[in-house]
């Protein structure tokens, strides 16, 4: 199947800088204007979810933690992992949490947004709308199903080592990250309306992506080369970040701050150009 004629429109406008900057703001304003919908839709994805079944909301608390405990329970009751300040039990649950729980927003977000606009062809064929909300949608309902979780282990962080600091850098890594997952997205969603294969790449990228990122390990326990190529991964400075404030209350190195700002900047920027540049193009196509 030929590409769409927009795709050589797309790369042309990248030379024009203005235009470039000019998509993301455009996708906030719209995203803003229809907050309402916006709200209403995730709230419908969040309760449709476990619709019907006996517990309802009760797995969106249930689930998460019922994956964390398989994890530690392999990686540190079975296979006896240590990271963390100390390498004791209670240190190595800590970042082992820290580091699941934003990951599997990431994850879900990412893989529900990419599949968005083929789940919802039917809406974008019949009706005219801001179709960024329905990405913006898959992103943020994971926040409600995994976030309760990071907001316990926050509270668990205050609560028992005093670190207050939580409440002020959490909120700023989170809104960090949905920008990321939405950058991620955009582009992935776009391409996934042209070219089908691309909700099975970002699956096996997904799977790779997992152990790829020190969620399960330090970096210290890589060979000098596999840890210098972790400043390649996008997501490794975010992790450092979320590890850093759960086990010390502070951001860590800064140079991961500065390294996370510009892969989000990156891919939202580019992301939101991309989508905004050939959704015309979707209800024919879908």
């Amino acid at each position: 199947m030929r590409p769409p004629p927009a795709f050589r429109k797309l790369v042309l406008g990248m030379h024009n800088i203005k235009e470039l900057f000019k998509s993301p703001l455009v996708v906030l304003i719209n995203l803003y204007h229809f907050r309402h919908i916006l709200h209403q839709m995730v709230l419908r994805e969040v309760k449709g979810r476990f619709a019907g079944s006996i517990g309802g909301l009760f797995w969106h608390f249930i689930h998460p933690i019922l994956m964390v405990l398989i994890y530690l329970f392999i990686f540190v009751a079975i296979f006896k992992l240590r990271v963390g300040t100390g390498g004791g039990t209670g240190a190595s649950a800590i970042y082992l949490m820290a580091g699941i729980f934003p990951w599997m927003i990431l994850a879900e977000g990412f893989s529900r947004g990419t599949s968005a606009m083929i789940e919802n062809a039917n809406l974008i064929q019949k009706t005219y709308f801001p179709t960024e909300i329905l990405i913006a949608k898959a992103v943020i309902a994971p926040y409600i199903n995994f976030g309760i979780a990071l907001l316990l282990l926050a509270v668990f962080g205050i609560a028992t080592n005093g670190l207050w600091r939580i409440l002020l850098i959490l909120p700023f890594i989170l809104t960090m990250q949905i920008f990321f997952t939405i950058g991620l997205a955009f582009i992935c969603s776009t391409f996934s309306v042209f070219f089908r294969d691309m909700l099975q790449v970002v699956q096996v990228i997904v799977s790779i992506w997992m152990y790829a990122t020190p969620i399960f390990y330090e970096t210290s326990m890589l060979p000098p080369w596999a840890a210098d190529l972790m400043y390649l991964n996008p997501l490794f400075p975010v992790v450092s970040m979320y590890h850093s404030l759960f086990i010390k209350g502070t951001i860590g190195d800064w140079r991961m701050l500065g390294l996370s700002l510009v892969w989000t900047g990156t891919f939202y920027i580019f992301g939101a150009f991309i989508f905004t540049k050939l959704k015309a193009e979707f209800a024919d196509w879908l």
